[in-house]
């Protein structure tokens, strides 16, 4: 496999197993260990994949663009250019939003007031459920009921 004609190295290993790169803007030939070598290659694949995409889960020949931060807003892209699909804020289209409102309303609804408790402070509010146990004293809740339990 050729390495990519914009990436700065030529990499290969030799017969014998030495691994070696050159550099492609002076000409220089150097053999590197094995650990240059892997991130030399990883790079490499990064750089291919950004030119070429990454391939579409399902799909043995498309390839879709690789997700980017650089790409800051949809104003990058002219009316003909398809815009990624990753980009599109569905958010803003009430049709997509509703039904899953609803549904997540009628989700809750049927949760028991714990399990609401749980979702309310872990999900919707971001607290781990280590927090969570320590707040509610779950612990020694669990240690109280297997003390009784032993006595009983």
């Amino acid at each position: 496999m050729k390495t990519p004609k914009d990436f700065d190295y030529d990499l290969w290993t030799t017969e014998d197993g030495k691994n070696m790169v050159r550099i492609k803007a002076t000409g220089e030939v150097t053999e590197v260990n094995s650990k240059v070598m892997r991130l030399l290659r990883a790079e490499e694949k990064r750089h291919r994949r950004e030119m070429e995409g990454v391939p579409i889960s399902g799909s043995k020949t498309e390839k879709t663009t690789l997700l980017s931060l650089d790409i800051l807003s949809l104003d990058n892209f002219s009316e003909n250019e398809n815009c990624p699909s990753w980009l599109v804020d569905n958010a803003s289209n009430p049709e997509l939003i509703v039904p899953l409102i609803i549904l997540k309303r009628e989700l809750v609804e049927r949760l028991s007031s714990v399990q609401r408790d749980v979702y309310q402070k872990c999900i919707c509010e971001g607290l781990s459920l280590r927090e969570y146990a320590r707040q509610r004293d779950i612990n020694a809740a669990v240690e109280a009921s297997r003390e009784y339990r032993r006595n009983f």
